[in-house]
């Protein structure tokens, strides 16, 4: 067994009411850890992430998270991926790090008893990234980075090739990044092929331009909740050629006839290249037919990416695409 990939529904741990665990779930913090200390020279690919709320029941049957803590020394681990999990202390998730990974997927981690984390938590953490140097890819959505975590982190990660650092869902919480994390990016990350900053609001059109100037190879940008407007897009379209992907606007975006005339003069401005999609989905425009094939091309790109990330061997889901 090279790949372990678990996902826990509600429903195997709830019964009718938020309080109670669920008969369906028979976790053993005990077994969990000696089934990891079994397959430590064995696994390359280790994936376990949880349905929304279910944090403090998995933590209790899995003593505090300590049972994944054989992850850290697994000496041939290169992906890891822990989704929608609580800590309680920092020192435990970095202990599940193992130092040769190159794909890492912590999205909406949380940690502590408030499930918020501290600025001296982030600092911990980013330390420990910051030794991880294999990295190609890293997920570190809803964990709250400052502009100043990106220039100490990313000068170590010289492979890096996907970085997520989306900001929390929806209004709550100040958003961390601004266009100084953005230009960070761009300074350190100039192989960078896909980013995601959505929610980070404080960002500007300005760094977006930023990352597209000084990552010459990026094929995919996700920025909704960004101040971005129609009015940028052709600049930020034409901005590179190798874009085939952009995402912006918010949920209630809803174009006028002279801002969808303005969106498609932006994608046929790229020949059909790029694919706009926003909060509400995949922007549809008309094109000439040798447009439409450049559309449609991207499009088969940008699905194949999608299906090769869910596979737990692959480390860049972009390699043999482009």
């Amino acid at each position: 067994m090279k790949a372990v990939d678990i996902y826990i529904n509600q429903e195997y741990v709830f019964l009718e009411d938020y309080n109670d665990l669920g008969k369906g779930l028979l976790l053993s913090s005990t077994i969990l850890q000696q089934f990891l200390e079994r397959l430590s020279a064995q696994l390359v690919s280790f994936s376990f992430a949880l349905d929304d709320c279910c944090w403090d029941q998995i933590k209790s049957a899995t003593d505090q998270c300590r049972a994944l803590v054989p992850l850290g020394t697994m000496p041939n681990l290169k992906k890891l991926s822990l989704t929608s999990f609580g800590f309680d202390d920092v020192d435990t998730l970095a202990s599940c790090l193992s130092p040769d990974l190159q794909v890492l997927n912590l999205s909406d981690v949380k940690m502590g008893t408030m499930l918020e984390w501290s600025n001296l938590e982030v600092d911990f953490l980013v330390r420990k990234l910051s030794g991880l140097k294999k990295l190609v890819s890293l997920n570190l959505n809803d964990i709250a980075l400052v502009d100043g975590h990106l220039r100490s982190l990313l000068p170590h990660l010289k492979f890096i090739r996907c970085l997520n650092l989306e900001g929390k869902w929806g209004a709550g919480g100040d958003p961390p990044l601004t266009d100084l994390g953005l230009k960070a990016i761009a300074d350190h990350c100039p192989k960078l092929l896909s980013l995601s900053v959505n929610y980070q609001s404080k960002a500007t059109v300005s760094g977006i331009m930023t990352i597209l100037q000084k990552c010459p190879e990026i094929v995919q940008l996700a920025a909704c909740r960004l101040n971005i407007g129609v009015q940028h897009i052709k600049l930020i379209l034409t901005a590179s050629v190798t874009l085939l992907n952009f995402s912006f606007g918010d949920m209630t975006s809803i174009f006028n006839q002279h801002e969808r005339s303005v969106m498609q003069n932006a994608v046929a401005a790229t020949k059909g290249r790029v694919v706009i999609c926003t909060m509400n989905g995949l922007f549809k425009v008309n094109l000439s037919p040798e447009h439409k094939r450049n559309q449609d091309s991207s499009m088969a790109k940008i699905e194949r990416a999608h299906e090769e990330q869910r596979d737990p061997m692959v480390i860049n889901n972009w390699d043999g695409i482009l």
